[in-house]
Formats: structure tokens, sequence, C-alpha cells
């Protein structure tokens, strides 16, 4: 049963240098450029052909001119059943690399059995975000970075959803601001790469999940007992 109080005062104390995590991510990423990138790519292509499918029923335009804005969000909320567990997949490959453990390509697809949870996490962080950005830009902004953690703690902590929401609020609370920052960087590194006709991404990728996941979430949380 998980401490549904959870406080962050059992947070242990950390600290990271964004310019060394990186760089650390970089060194990190030598010999399994692949396995991260074709995670990525099946993660990618299940997300087009299901958004295809569901946009059959739910279309996103009449016309150009004329978005269906309602139609774009039910189809986005649709399809976390498929694509939560199978990004959680990808998550996990870098936490478990992480530990030193194998990991196999086909693991993305470990957490299925975890459908329920993964997607409601899903849900619930679209809806706080958007209320969020709506209400003022800032919480939004604030809650999209603070969320970042939720769906590995379900995963690897075995969390309840909003307990696993509010503990990775409260960590990276703590260091918000350079949280923030690590994020930019590896989100403009990715769309950089993306613009290289996409080359750069044999990299992009892999350090985006090996730094985030790989080695911020096991700064934070591995001595994290729940």
């Amino acid at each position: 049963m998980q401490n549904e109080n959870q406080d962050i005062k059992n947070i242990p104390e950390y600290d990271f240098d964004i310019i060394e995590i990186m760089k650390e991510g970089f060194r990190r990423i030598e010999g399994v450029k692949g396995i991260f990138l074709a995670a990525f790519v099946v993660y990618v292509v299940v997300a087009i052909i299901v958004q295809m499918i569901l946009g059959i029923f739910f279309p996103s335009s009449s016309s150009l001119a004329q978005p269906h804005l309602l139609n774009q969000q039910i189809v986005t909320i649709l399809s976390y059943p498929v694509l939560m567990p199978l990004i959680a997949g990808v998550i996990m490959l870098a936490i478990h690399y992480s530990r030193g453990e194998n990991i196999e390509f086909k693991s993305i697809f470990n957490y299925y059995h975890l459908t329920g949870k993964l997607a409601l996490a899903g849900l619930l962080i679209y809806i706080m975000t958007v209320m969020g950005f709506v209400l003022l830009i800032l919480p939004g902004i604030y809650l999209s970075i603070a969320y970042v953690f939720t769906l590995p703690l379900i995963v690897d902590k075995e969390m309840d959803v909003w307990d696993a929401m509010e503990l990775s609020r409260k960590a990276v609370t703590k260091h918000w601001f350079k949280v923030f920052g690590l994020f930019f960087l590896l989100s403009l590194i990715m769309a950089l790469g993306a613009l290289a006709f996409g080359i750069g991404l044999i990299w992009a990728v892999p350090l985006l999940f090996v730094t985030l996941y790989g080695l911020l979430y096991p700064l934070i949380f591995d001595a994290v007992s729940i």
C-alpha cells in the first residue's frame, strides 16, 4: 500500500549541474543509440497510426480554415491507452540502463498491464496543464515540467496516479528552474536534430531519454522508499 501522504521532506536533497549532466548523458549513449532511436521511432509510428484511425471518427478539420479543436482534444485523449504505456516503456529503458541492467527493445511493450493507471495519469496531467495555460500561462508551464516523472513513478515505484503526480511535482519544485533548463536544452537539441534531415535525432533522442530519465530520475528518486 503506497503512502498517500508522501511529504516533500521525504524527498532526498539533490542537486545537479545542467551542463555536467548533459555531458554525462553524451557519454552514456555510446553503444545504445540504436535501441533508443528504434524504440522512439516505434512510438512515433504507433502514434501516427492511432491518430489517423481516431481521426476517421473525429476529423480534426472540415477545412484548413475551420479546425475542429474539440475533436483534436478527443483524439489526443483517446490515444492515451495505447501511447502512455508505450512511452513509459521507452522511459523505463533509460532507467534500467542507468542501473546497469540489460535492456531489450521488446521491453517497451511490457507495461500495458498498467494501461488504466498510465492513461489516467496522461489524462489528469493533460487536464491540469491545459487548465494552467487557460487560467494563466505560467501555471501551465510549471505543471508541464513538474509532472515529467509521473509515468516512471507509477511503473518503477508502483505508485497510485495522484501520488505519483504529487511526488513528481514536489520533487521537481525543489529545483524547478534547473529541471526546466535541462528540459529546454534537450528539447532544443531535439528540434535542431530534426532540422538536419532528422540525422541529428540519432544522438538527440537517446540523449533526451538517457539524461532526463536515465540520470536525473535515479538521482532524485532511487533513494526514495515508497
